[in-house]
C-alpha cells in the first residue's frame, strides 16, 4: 500500500468545512476507501497535538488517492480521449469523452473534479495543521518538513491534473472558514502553475531522497513532476525540463531489461518505477478494480485499443510492446470499430487482479521527455535526443530511429512516447501540450479507413466546469 505506518486513520469526513471545500459535494466512489473514524470526532486540540496526529494526517492524503480518478479515470482521460482507446463498454460518460461531445453535466467530469479537490482538501489539512503541532518528535530527522513536502507535492500533482483538464480553476490552499472562501473565484492558469512549481520545489528540497515503497513521495517524484510541468506550461522552459529530468534520472532509477516485467505483477516497486499506486486487494485496504473493467468474458469491457494504435504497433514491427500492451483472446464483441469478435483487442498492461499496481510515473517517460528537451534546445540537439530514443527502442528489440533532423525527431519522440506509454494516461496531454491534438484527432479513421469525424476544435481541448459547481458558486462563472 502507499501507507508507511500501521496506525491508519482516514479523513474523508473531516468536518462540514472540509467536506464543503470549494463548495464541492464529494461524490461516493465505487467503494468508500475512507470510512474509518474521522478526526472530527476527536477534539481538534487533541487530534492535532502530536507527531502521531501528523502521521495520521499525511496518511489521509495517501489513502485519499484510492478514488475513481486515480484508479480508472486517468486511463479514460489520457487514452480514450486521445487516439489510443475507444471508450468501449456502455458508459455514456466515457463515450461522450471519447467522441468529444461532453457537456457540463457529464458524470465523469463531476466525479473527477470532486476526486481531485477531495485529494487537495486532504493535503490542505496537512499544510494547515502540521506546522503548528508542538511535538519535538516531529522535528527529529526533519520529519515535519518531509510530511509537508509529501502533502505539497501531492497537492501540486492534483492541480496539475486540474489545470490540464479544465484550465483556470479555483486555487484553494487552505481549509475554508469564511463565506468568501467557500465560494472562491477561478485563479488564472499562470497563478496555478506558479503554485504547482512552488509546491514541487518545496518537495525537491524537503522530501526524502528515496523509498523502497514507490508510493511514498520522494525527491525523484517532485523532480519528475517539475520536468513534466515545465514541458506542459505555455512557452515550455526546455532548460528547466532538462534540469529536472536529469535530477530524476540521477536519483537511482534504471530501465528494466525486460519490458514485460513492468506488467507481470511480479516486479512491483521496481527500479524503473518513480511513482506507483500500491494495491493490496479487497482483503486489504486498497483493491484495484480496474483490471476487471478491461478484460474478461461476460460483458463488453472498457477502453478498447484503437485500430490506429494497433496499426502503429504493426507498422513499427513493435512486437514486444504490442504483446505487453494489447492481447486478443477471442472473447470480444461486434461493435462500430471492431467487427470481428475474434480479433477484438483488450488492454494487457493491467492483466492482473485486485492487487495489480499501476504507474503514475516511470523512468522511460522522463528519458523521453529529456530527449524532447534536448531536441528543442538547439537545431542539432536531435543527435543527443537520438541516443535516448534508441536506448528505449533497443530494450524492445527495435532498430535505431531513422530521424535525422529536429522536425523528424519531434515526430519520432511523439511516436515513441505513444508506443512506450500506451494506456498509462499520458497520450492526450502529450498531444495537447505539443499542439498536435486537433490535427491528430481529426485525422482518425476506423478500421475501414473512414474518418471518425471527431471535429475537435480549440474549445474542446478543455472540459467545461461541472454544472453543479457553477450552480453552487457564482464566482466560477
Amino acid at each position: 500500500m502507499l501507507a508507511f505506518n500501521s496506525n491508519k486513520m482516514k479523513l474523508t469526513k473531516y468536518s462540514i468545512i472540509a467536506a464543503a471545500a470549494v463548495t464541492l459535494s464529494f461524490a461516493s466512489c465505487k467503494k468508500d476507501f475512507l470510512d474509518k473514524q474521522p478526526i472530527s470526532q476527536v477534539t481538534p486540540d487533541i487530534a492535532f497535538a502530536d507527531a502521531a496526529a501528523a502521521e495520521k494526517l499525511i496518511q489521509g492524503v495517501y489513502d485519499g488517492m484510492y478514488n475513481d480518478y486515480h484508479i480508472n479515470d486517468f486511463l479514460v482521460n489520457g487514452d480514450a480521449m486521445a487516439d489510443n482507446c475507444y471508450a468501449g463498454g456502455d458508459n455514456p460518460a466515457n463515450i461522450q469523452i471519447d467522441l468529444f461531445t461532453v457537456n457540463s453535466t457529464n458524470g465523469n467530469i463531476s466525479r473527477d473534479w470532486n476526486s481531485l479537490y477531495s485529494d487537495i482538501k486532504n493535503c490542505n489539512l496537512v499544510t494547515d495543521n502540521v506546522p503548528n503541532i508542538q511535538d519535538p518528535k516531529l522535528d527529529e530527522g526533519g520529519r515535519r518538513e518531509q510530511i509537508l513536502a509529501e502533502a505539497r507535492t501531492m497537492r501540486a500533482y492534483m492541480y496539475f491534473n486540474l489545470v490540464r483538464l479544465w484550465g483556470a480553476v479555483p486555487l484553494v490552499l487552505k481549509i475554508p472558514s469564511t463565506d468568501a472562501e467557500f465560494q472562491p473565484a477561478k485563479a488564472s492558469v499562470e497563478e496555478i502553475y506558479a503554485q504547482i512549481k512552488a509546491d514541487l520545489e518545496y518537495g525537491v528540497a524537503n522530501a526524502r531522497a528515496t523509498s523502497a515503497n514507490k508510493g511514498i513521495i520522494t525527491k525523484g517524484i517532485a523532480n519528475a513532476l517539475l520536468a513534466k510541468v515545465y514541458a506542459t506550461q505555455a512557452n515550455p522552459d526546455w532548460q528547466k525540463v532538462l534540469q529536472h529530468a536529469d535530477a530524476t534520472i540521477n536519483n537511482g532509477y534504471s530501465l528494466l531489461a525486460n519490458y514485460d516485467h513492468l506488467w507481470d505483477s511480479q516486479h512491483d516497486n521496481n527500479a524503473e518505477a518513480i511513482w506507483e499506486m500500491q494495491y493490496d486487494g479487497w482483503g486489504g485496504q486498497h483493491g484495484n478494480w480496474m483490471p476487471s473493467q478491461l478484460f474478461g468474458a461476460g460483458w463488453k469491457k472498457f477502453n478498447t485499443p484503437t485500430n490506429d494504435l494497433v496499426n502503429t504497433f504493426d507498422a513499427e514491427q513493435d512486437l514486444v510492446r504490442k504483446r505487453s500492451s494489447i492481447f486478443t483472446d477471442g472473447v470480444g464483441w461486434d461493435d462500430d470499430y471492431w467487427k470481428d469478435p475474434k480479433i477484438y483487442p483488450h488492454i494487457n498492461k493491467y492483466r492482473g487482479d485486485d492487487k495489480t499496481d499501476t504507474y503514475i510515473l516511470r523512468l522511460a517517460d522522463i528519458l523521453l521527455l529529456k530527449a524532447e528537451a534536448q531536441n528543442e534546445l538547439s537545431a542539432g540537439g536531435w543527435a543527443q535526443a537520438k541516443q535516448l530514443v534508441d536506448q528505449i527502442r533497443s530494450r524492445v528489440n527495435l532498430p535505431a530511429t531513422a530521424a535525422a533532423d529536429q522536425a523528424a525527431m519531434r515526430l519520432a519522440i511523439e511516436k515513441e512516447r505513444r508506443l512506450e506509454l500506451a494506456f498509462e494516461g499520458h497520450r492526450w496531454f502529450d498531444l495537447v501540450r505539443t499542439g498536435r491534438a486537433i490535427a491528430v484527432m481529426n485525422a482518425q479513421q476506423d478500421g475501414t479507413g473512414k474518418n471518425l469525424n471527431y471535429n475537435v476544435t480549440e474549445s474542446k481541448l478543455l472540459w467545461p466546469l461541472p454544472q453543479t459547481e457553477v450552480d453552487r458558486n457564482p464566482n466560477m462563472r
